[in-house]
This record gives C-alpha cells, structure tokens and sequence, in this order.
C-alpha cells in the first residue's frame, strides 16, 4: 500500500472530522481530489495547455512549435486554439506530436514536444503564445 493509498483511506475513515483537524497532507489530498473531479474538466481530458518555446517552418510539412505542456494531455487530431494575448487567437489542429525525435500520439503534462500544426503560418505564433485545447 503506497502513501497515497493509506493517506487516502485515512482521509475516508475520517469524513467527519472538520477541516480544522485535518493534517496538513490530508488537506492537500482533499484539495487534489477536488481540483481533479470528472466535472472540472481536467479529468476527462477537456483541459490542457501548451507554452510555445521556439516555431520552426519545415517546408512541404508546415509549421511546428515547440514547448512544454503545462496542463491536461494533447492528441494527434485535437483541435487546438493559439492565444496570442492581445494579438487574439488562431484556431488549427495538431496533425502530428514529437518528443525526443520520438514520434506520439500523445503527451501529458510536463512533457516536452513539438506539435506540428495545420494551415498555421510561423508569423502567426510566436514564443510565449500558449496553446490550449479546444473544447
């Protein structure tokens, strides 16, 4: 049984107890498993967020943006929206994901990887623009 599970099966069998007299690791688990319930979207995958590092053109392919996902997971086929701040936003989809000259169908948080984008020109994302999953 793994820490997890008996801090979990702690904070089960202590229900009743107020917010007061929980421990400080019991607090943090309660707040985890409020943050990640199905209905906040980060669960069923509705949420995700990727911080662009550097845009690259290959020709003949299209345009690839590298970067570190910072929350949630992205897929091959995902519809994605491009926040450029006050620049506004530019809708496309991840046609193709790379990690490590590795290449995937997904990746997941903290995860760094190249996306390569559709019908997305270099001049219209830059450094620092985040990418964030289309729901």
């Amino acid at each position: 049984m793994g820490f997890l599970d008996s801090l979990k099966g702690k904070l089960l069998n202590k229900e009743s107890r107020g917010q007061d007299m929980l421990t400080d690791d019991e607090k943090e688990l309660r707040e985890y498993e409020e943050y990640y319930r199905p209905q906040s979207g980060v669960a069923d995958g509705t949420y995700a967020e990727f911080v662009v590092s550097d845009v690259f053109t290959i020709s003949g392919r299209g345009t690839v943006v590298v970067g570190t996902v910072t929350g949630g997971v992205f897929n091959v086929g995902d519809r994605v929206i491009i926040d450029r701040g006050h620049s506004g936003t530019v809708e496309t989809e991840i046609v193709g994901i790379e990690q490590f000259l590795k290449v995937c169908n997904s990746v997941s948080e903290g995860a760094n990887a190249g996306f390569m984008l559709k019908d997305v020109e270099r001049k219209q994302i830059s450094r620092n623009d985040i990418i964030k999953k289309q729901v």
